[in-house]
């Protein structure tokens, strides 16, 4: 995601702005109390994100951006509250989605490395998203051309913050709020399998009833948060199984690996990597699933399990050869850039940037290897 956000302040800097926000005028109105089809002729100029916050224990908000695909390119500022706890922020030159966490306290800005970074760790985190999503922090997808106008209320300094949307499109603000439990849905009806294909029909019974229920909403979100949500479904399912698998089940699938991959494990597992789009690519539930996925693709060619691989050039090259187009950049630079510097590091970062010139995290690889 290409952004510039304007109207706050980066964290590294700190500035007085003479420039009034404008009031949030709570009208009665614009409580929606029914669902409605997504209304697409709703665009605003700026995109932004404002309200009022309720017992906050700071008088600041700090935020940032969840880049699940590109960690290292996260935008992080904060903002002073004015007196009467309003708060606007106008994101410059947005051209796609991005996802939005919200927290009233900075040190909860490095909760991120604990989501973001956890599939490139030894210690896979074995919970569910909800348990980050319902720390003192709120997370937002924001679209190009929305205005998210929220009021946040806290009864508790580390308590889960209560949202109450007020903008146009109310639904489908709310329906983001309800993907944070996929993975946990889909990990209860795998866990009391106790054959691999029990898991796989009870994996594949409750894939196939959670894009039914989806597909009945396309009316009343966003085209891109359908298509985010299918994408959070379907890699979800995959990453779980591939869980049960290699964390869960190591003995059995040591096995697989000594003798062959069973074939329904394969089609569980595989999926069009041709046919990856921009919602799919930020997924969390793709992006965590990515890792599990390289290293099931090691311990088949190395014909035993191997839980984790450290990253090295072995790594390098079977995540090139393995991973879609679209991902291969973005999943190797933040390795290389997540990984202790060395020279077979410092190679392959050179033989990256080479490979992709104009590759984002480019300067950063630069700053680290050069």
């Amino acid at each position: 995601m290409k952004a510039i956000f304007s109207n706050f302040y980066p964290l590294n800097k700190f500035a007085i702005s003479n420039i009034p926000l404008l009031l949030l005028l709570v009208l009665s109105c614009n409580q929606q109390t029914q669902k409605i089809p997504f209304n697409h002729k709703i665009k605003v100029e700026k995109t932004v994100i404002k309200g009022k916050v309720d017992n906050w224990p700071t008088d600041t908000l700090y935020f940032a951006s969840l880049p699940f695909h590109s960690p290292y390119s996260t935008f992080e500022g904060f903002h002073l509250l004015r007196s009467n706890k309003t708060f606007e922020h106008t994101f410059d030159r947005v051209d796609e989605p991005f996802i939005l966490f919200l927290t009233p306290e900075k040190r909860f800005l490095d909760q991120r490395s604990f989501l973001l970074f956890e599939g490139f760790t030894k210690e896979y985190y074995h919970g569910y998203c909800k348990n980050f999503f319902t720390m003192p922090i709120t997370t937002y997808l924001i679209e190009p051309g929305s205005e998210t106008i929220v009021e946040l209320s806290k009864t508790s300094r580390y308590g889960q913050t209560e949202i109450n949307f007020l903008n146009e499109n109310i639904y489908c603000s709310k329906y983001y709020q309800t993907t944070f439990e996929l993975d946990q849905r889909l990990d209860e009806v795998i866990t009391m399998a106790n054959t691999v294909e029990k898991a796989i029909d009870n994996m594949n019974q409750k894939e196939k009833e959670l894009l039914t229920s989806l597909k009945k909403e396309s009316a009343f979100i966003s085209p891109f948060l359908y298509n985010f949500t299918k994408a959070e479904i379907e890699f979800a399912a995959r990453k779980e199984f591939l869980r049960y698998l290699l964390l869960d089940h190591p003995d059995m699938t040591s096995k697989f690996f000594e003798n062959g991959i069973p074939a329904n494990i394969t089609e569980r597992i595989e999926f069009d990597k041709e046919n990856i789009d921009y919602a799919t690519l930020i997924s969390q539930e793709y992006n965590e699933f990515l890792e599990l996925y390289i290293n099931f693709k090691y311990s088949e060619m190395a014909h035993k399990l191997v839980v984790y691989k450290e990253f090295d050039k072995e790594k390098y090259e079977l995540a090139s050869s393995q991973l879609p187009p679209l991902s291969k950049y973005s999943y190797l630079a933040n390795n290389l850039l997540h990984s202790n510097m060395n020279q077979q590091t410092k190679t392959l970062s050179k033989k990256l940037i080479e490979e992709y010139p104009d590759g984002e995290l480019n300067d950063k690889l630069l700053n680290k290897y050069n």
